[in-house]
């Protein structure tokens, strides 16, 4: 069972969870992309609001937007070593650990969300990183 640490988080009011993901082997790009924005995600949005998630986010990183976006926006200055090639950018954002850790122990997060990852994800490639969250701009406003 893994310890929460909730102690030594700090007193920072929101925390995120950032998923880095690569579709599995022989799955398109339109395929993973719907997959995830219907199929998965409505397995897994109630649960994160029930739960108390401050928000579930998806940023779609396709061949015809990633690479040609990023060109338009830094020109050829931008090394194609940096630019990153996984196929989204998922970030759960909550008020405490607890939230979280709540989803991933529910019945239904067990038993149906993450078996689901299997008709989608590339697990050896997918990435993930965690820390605290800062609003500078949201809502259109500072």
């Amino acid at each position: 069972m893994a310890q929460t640490g909730a102690a030594h988080l700090g007193t920072h009011t929101h925390y995120a969870i950032t998923i880095f993901g690569y579709r599995k082997a022989g799955m398109s790009e339109e395929e993973y992309h719907a997959y995830i924005s219907e199929t998965h995600a409505g397995h897994l949005k109630a649960l994160l609001r029930r739960e108390g998630v401050v928000s579930y986010t998806m940023q779609h990183n396709t061949r015809a937007v990633n690479e040609p976006l990023l060109r338009m926006v830094y020109g050829p200055h931008l090394p194609r070593a940096n630019i990153d090639d996984c196929d989204a950018v998922i970030q759960i954002v909550f008020r405490d650990i607890e939230d979280y850790l709540r989803v991933r122990q529910d019945p239904h997060f067990v038993a149906v969300v993450a078996p689901d990852h299997k008709n989608f994800a590339d697990a050896g490639r997918t990435r993930f990183a965690a820390g605290w969250f800062e609003v500078h701009v949201g809502g259109g406003k500072c």
